[in-house]
């Protein structure tokens, strides 16, 4: 009787633990992904900053305004990462047309107001690539935990899902924006 009871008393403080690790390591990966979303909403905080600078330069068309305000709308409505991917990606391409813009439009590059913004921007792609790299140890360290036998038969018991990695598109991973050229490839 007392050793079924002694058993007992270790397999619920065994679950106790084991759920305990399980939530921690989620929240964990959960914050890592708030940082995600706290520096991409920087980097379309910062559209705004550009195109006020490139107005000065060029008559902006309205489908290019419309085309930011669709961005920062999308990036404050992303849900999961499959949506940042998205919105990402719709960055770049805006960033190309900056770009094309840069090119007609030499003096842009010189003026201190622009320069500056590239530089705040190369900042805040290298804080998006470190938050990415977070989260997506967390979410290894997460979903590899959860996998282990027979943590994964607790997992499936409390409802804890594998979660995604965030991933650049291959249109991504070929552009690289840098202080001083915005149309630099690699």
């Amino acid at each position: 009787m007392y050793i079924a009871l002694i058993i007992l008393t270790i397999l619920i403080i065994l679950v106790v633990i084991i759920y305990n690790t399980m939530l921690s390591k989620k929240n964990k990966m959960l914050k890592a992904y708030s940082s995600l979303d706290v520096m991409l909403k920087k980097r379309y905080d910062l559209i705004p900053n550009i195109v006020e600078t490139v107005k000065g330069y060029k008559d902006y068309e309205a489908n290019t305004l419309n085309k930011i305000t669709s961005i920062r709308s999308k990036a404050d409505e992303c849900k999961n990462v499959e949506d940042m991917n998205k919105v990402a990606l719709e960055y770049k391409d805006f960033m190309s047309d900056i770009d094309l813009l840069c090119e007609n439009y030499p003096d842009l590059r010189a003026s201190e107001n622009f320069m500056h913004l590239q530089k705040i921007l190369n900042e805040v792609e290298e804080q998006i690539s470190a938050a990415r790299r977070t989260y997506n140890a967390h979410v290894e360290n997460y979903n590899t935990y959860i996998s282990f036998i027979p943590i994964n038969l607790f997992a499936l018991l409390f409802g804890f899902k594998k979660y995604e990695f965030f991933e650049m598109s291959e249109e991504e991973k070929n552009t690289k924006v840098t202080v001083g050229d915005f149309n630099e490839k690699e």
